[in-house]
């Protein structure tokens, strides 16, 4: 078993580029949630580097491997779509499905700037539009974009957030469920495409992001394709290999360092007929070298 882990990790690191063959879920579970897990575990640390450095009015530093987290982020991002691009294939799947995540992404940042926004807005004390109001005159006032920062960092600090989000966390829970549905129904008196349209936007904006996230997990779950499909043969497991009486190839992680394309295979052949047919002239039919 722990062959197969480090196996999993030889192959997530020297198969970066191949987005062609396949990868078992054993593979992929392996080194995924262990990635994102240290990206998470080192991401309250940056980000208190970050708010220390905009709190001291100082520019934080601009290289992204500087800070653990966004630099493991962005070391691992190819090797990790290409893990999951493989993980599809060896499920059968259309790789474009390794879309999801990023899906999942935008239309969570879209939510989330939506109520961020339509909180404040909403709460009838008038504390959330006095935020947005004194954030804007800051930001406007201020002479740079760092400047900016500065000064909306200094002035987030300066407030009592416990009591500002218990505010907007009772506006959330006075909400109106069926304000929606109210503003569906009567788009729909007016014109029934319209409100169709307004209905299916607000469940994909609301709904889009889990969707996206679960149909991620399911594809990733999905058991490996049997026999040989279109991007090669299934994966063999280690102790199956061992079952079968062979030792294994120590060194078969690094095969894909050397693996040729099919035109590299074809001239590799023909100069090696060549080669042949050149020894064969000279030292059996006895003809000069030409």
């Amino acid at each position: 078993m722990i062959s197969r882990i480090l196996s999993a990790f030889e192959s997530f690191a020297f198969k970066f580029l191949d987005f062609d063959g396949r990868a078992t879920r054993l593979e992929y579970w392996c080194v995924i949630p262990l990635v994102w897990l240290f990206i998470f575990l080192m991401l309250p640390g940056d980000a208190s580097e970050i708010w220390g450095h905009l709190l001291r009015r100082e520019v934080p530093p601009l290289n992204p491997f500087h800070y653990g987290s966004l630099g493991l982020f962005l070391f691992t991002f190819v090797p990790r779509l290409s893990l999951t691009v493989r993980r599809l294939h060896d499920a059968g799947c259309n790789g474009k499905w390794a879309k999801l995540p990023f899906t999942a992404v935008s239309l969570g940042l879209v939510l989330t700037v939506g109520l961020l926004t339509a909180l404040p807005i909403s709460d009838p004390s008038g504390l959330g539009p006095g935020l947005m109001a004194a954030g804007a005159v800051t930001a406007s006032l201020s002479g740079s974009f760092w400047e900016a920062l500065f000064n909306l960092a200094a002035l987030a600090n300066a407030l009592d957030w416990d009591a500002i989000l218990a505010t907007l966390m009772g506006v959330a829970a006075q909400a109106d469920p069926g304000g929606v549905l109210d503003q569906t129904r009567a788009l729909t008196a007016h014109d029934p495409l319209l409100g169709f349209q307004f209905l299916f936007r607000f469940t994909l904006i609301a709904l889009g992001p889990f969707i996206a996230l679960l149909l991620h997990l399911y594809f990733m779950l999905l058991p490996s394709e049997r026999g040989e499909n279109a991007h090669g043969t299934r994966p063999v497991p280690s102790r199956t290999r061992e079952a079968r009486g062979s030792r294994g190839n120590a060194y078969a992680g690094y095969a894909y360092l050397t693996k040729r394309t099919e035109e590299e295979e074809r001239q590799l052949h023909a100069a090696r007929k060549a080669q042949v047919r050149e020894l064969y002239q000279r030292r059996v039919l006895g003809k000069p070298d030409s």
